[in-house]
């Protein structure tokens, strides 16, 4: 229980971290140049994540499990992350950089071309950081997580009030050195736990592209899904509808974080478990989630206006409908991260890529029927349509694939207060 409340305490951190990132943003650079921004981190991410090839939850897999020594899991990840990086720069260089900022301003191109370079530090920095919290070194990984938002934001407050620059430029060079920074710490801790090594092998790399395979398919579905909405939103209509956008999503998905970051708890904790116990660890945190989520929604629901005239600045305050609809397909994603982590952890995860599959193709249809006709509003609906579909097959696949009892999951228990209990009563203690 410790470990969850560091989680999230790091998680409310980060959180507010963010926040001022999202903040600073906004108002320097005003709707439409937060549309240009994302726009410009939009392809260079979606590669990164294309090409990762599962490497990160391999790395996290056998480092919980202690299947393969940490060096030889280090060594194998280093070099597998290097060349899939390698690959990635290319495809944006001459595939997504042709195609996707065809017509767009030269700021937002070259920003786009300089944020490829993002790629491996998005890459060898997850897979550091997975092997720190597989081997539940918690305490250095929640700062890591919390020094990625930091770094942004020092950087462009810097710029910003040293030289009066806030551009999109600016602001994608922040990025970048926040993504470096992160990742060269992150190898030097893992060097110095003595786990570095540099020699590959080819039976432990086949082990880790294969676990990591497995799970890569629906990890890329379930990424497209997150950013098919920015991809037609970008296409279709004006970069400040796009930034208008983001902010909303922003803002909708605070409390998601909340699921996931209970979710980096409970996965390495139900890979340790045994088969037996593992439903009663994956329930736990479960039923922790959702009782956070719900208690944080309604409340989020009311101050959107609140929040998006105050702090993002009044141009953003006519996105105030179009957070709260969004919030309405928040509680769905914690559903589907716990299924997803379920299957992870059962080693079955094949069995999530028919339902990313058929997420995608559904979100893909009501987008593209509902964008043109309804702008963001439209995108809106598709997104919580979409994460409700998603969850509810997810929920039947744990059931009729697993096995698991559904009701069970959900159930709350007495052990649940008393675990809570004495995990705040522990944190008061320190």
């Amino acid at each position: 229980m410790r470990a969850i409340l560091l989680t999230l305490f790091t998680t409310g951190g980060l959180q507010a971290i963010n926040l001022i990132g999202s903040i600073l943003a906004a108002r320097l650079l005003l709707p439409e140049g937060r549309g240009e921004f994302a726009a410009a981190m939009l392809w260079p991410t979606t590669i990164a994540y294309l090409v990762v090839i599962g490497l990160n939850d391999a790395v996290m897999f056998f480092s919980a499990n202690g299947r393969l020594p940490a060096r030889r899991v280090f060594a194998n990840a280093l070099w597998l992350g290097v060349a899939v990086s390698l690959i990635g720069i290319g495809l944006g260089w001459w595939v997504a950089l042709p195609l996707a900022y065809d017509g767009m301003r030269s700021e937002v191109v070259e920003a786009a071309r300089l944020l490829l370079l993002i790629i491996p530090c998005h890459i060898l920095g997850m897979v550091f950081q997975e092997m720190l919290r597989g081997h539940m070194r918690l305490g250095v990984w929640n700062a890591l997580r919390l020094s990625l938002g930091g770094v942004y934001v020092l950087a462009v407050a810097g710029v910003w009030l040293l030289f009066d620059i806030a551009t999109v430029t600016s602001f994608a060079v922040a990025w970048l050195v926040a993504h470096i920074i992160p990742t060269l710490v992150a190898a030097a801790l893992c060097v110095a736990a003595g786990w570095g090594g540099w020699r590959p092998d080819r039976p432990a790399s086949t082990e880790l592209v294969s676990y990591g395979l497995k799970i890569h398919t629906s990890n890329v579905v379930g990424m497209m899904n997150g950013r098919v909405d920015q991809m037609l939103i970008q296409q279709n209509l004006a970069p400040a509808a796009l930034g208008l956008y983001v902010v909303a999503v922003n803002l909708a998905q605070l409390t998601a974080t909340l699921a996931n970051s209970v979710a980096m708890i409970a996965f390495p904790r139900a890979c340790a478990a045994d088969v037996d116990s593992r439903p009663a660890v994956i329930g736990l945190y479960l039923r922790l989630t959702l009782g956070l989520m719900l208690a944080t929604t309604g409340g989020l629901a009311l101050l959107a206006p609140l929040a998006l005239s105050l702090l993002w600045g009044p141009a953003f305050a006519e996105a105030s409908d179009l957070v709260r609809v969004l919030l309405l397909g928040v509680i769905p994603l914690a559903l589907k991260d716990f299924a997803v982590l379920t299957f992870k952890a059962y080693d079955r995860a094949l069995a999530l890529n028919q339902a990313e599959v058929a997420s995608l193709i559904l979100n893909g249809v009501l987008l593209w029927w509902l964008v043109p006709a309804h702008g963001l509003m439209g995108a809106a609906i598709a997104y919580v349509v979409t994460r409700w579909a998603a969850a509810l097959y997810l929920g039947w696949l744990v059931r009729s694939t697993l096995g698991l009892s559904l009701s069970a999951l959900l159930r709350p228990t007495r052990a649940d207060w008393h675990r809570l209990t004495a995990g705040l009563a522990t944190l008061r203690q320190r």
